[in-house]
């Protein structure tokens, strides 16, 4: 096996491979399938950084009610926090003011809590579905909003609302919003269904019937039959959890033959070969298996015994 030949991706597939392949007739559609938007959300800083210069939603006029521990809040609204600091909200950001200069940890901590301000009221506002893009920074916005919203006299201790939208702490400890927390139970509703064959969406049942005609595309028709019959039969969708056993032998077969990635080959009998060694894979997993990884493995075993069944029928 050539070493230098290692390092190539199939487009494909999304995996490791020992040749490169070129032909790819439309990227965009490539792309289309190859990226399961409901099992991984994307968002990158230039996304978040388009969306600061749009105006903050914000309400008429602000006031507090302690009684339903509430707070709209309008442009122009004023609290003062640690050190002297003023922050004010404008229609688009929140000034600093006043304040002592030369009290560094104020002057930084005014400055942490007016940014935490800033996307709190881009959330509520609905121009921000995410404000921060790491647990320390999750961490550090829900400390700063907890500080700031006890300046403008809201019990932190508690759920509150702003301009509208519901605050509550999540099971990480952190302040999530009432249309946050309905956008991730409706996300992860999906990412169950779509491990079935059923239940799955349009964009992965898509992603199902492109993978499916790559990796057999080499097989006798009933091979392919079955394996529809299998995903039906079953109620597995095979693809749902992207590195697969069939991805790890699929890749080891490609690297060792130079460029041979159809471990299923052109019989019945080859294929019922291939699904005995995923089988076995499966039995025997390389690696630490964690709970995650042992429900794929149980959904895996119950699509490719199914499958073997089938085969050994048409054999």
């Amino acid at each position: 096996m050539d070493i230098k030949n290692l390092g190539c991706i199939n487009p494909y597939t999304g995996l490791l491979t020992s040749k490169k392949v070129t032909n790819v007739k439309n990227r965009t559609e490539l792309c289309k399938f190859m990226c399961n938007r409901t099992s991984i959300r994307v968002i990158s800083r230039e996304d978040l950084m388009a969306g600061m210069g749009k105006p903050l939603n914000l309400a008429e006029k602000t006031n507090v009610d302690k009684l339903r521990n509430s707070i709209d809040i309008a442009k122009g609204a004023k609290v003062t926090v640690e050190g002297g600091f003023v922050l004010t909200v404008g229609e688009e950001i929140v000034d600093i003011s006043g304040g002592d200069l030369y009290n560094r940890k104020a002057s930084e901590k005014a400055a942490e809590m007016a940014s935490a301000l800033i996307m709190l009221l881009r959330n509520a506002g609905g121009t921000a579905n995410i404000v921060a893009f790491s647990t320390p920074e999750y961490q550090k916005w829900t400390e700063n909003v907890s500080g700031v919203m006890s300046y403008f006299g809201i019990d932190v201790s508690k759920d509150f609302t702003v301009n509208g939208m519901k605050y509550s702490k999540n099971k990480e400890g952190w302040w999530e919003s009432a249309a946050n927390a309905a956008a991730q139970e409706a996300y992860e509703r999906q990412i169950a269904a779509n491990k079935t064959y059923e239940f799955a969406d349009e964009l992965m049942k898509q992603r199902i019937t492109h993978l499916s005609n790559y990796y057999l595309s080499t097989v006798p028709e009933s091979v392919k039959e079955a394996w529809q019959e299998a995903m039906e039969e079953s109620g597995v969708n095979p693809f749902s959890d992207g590195f697969s056993t069939l991805s790890q032998l699929v890749m080891e077969h490609d690297l060792m033959t130079g460029g041979d990635d159809k471990i299923f080959g052109n019989t019945v009998e080859s294929s019922l070969s291939a699904v005995k060694k995923i089988l076995d894979r499966n039995e025997n997993p390389l690696g630490k298996v964690d709970e995650k990884k042992a429900e794929s493995l149980q959904r895996e075993k119950k699509f490719y015994s199914t499958l073997l069944g089938k085969l050994k029928k048409i054999k």
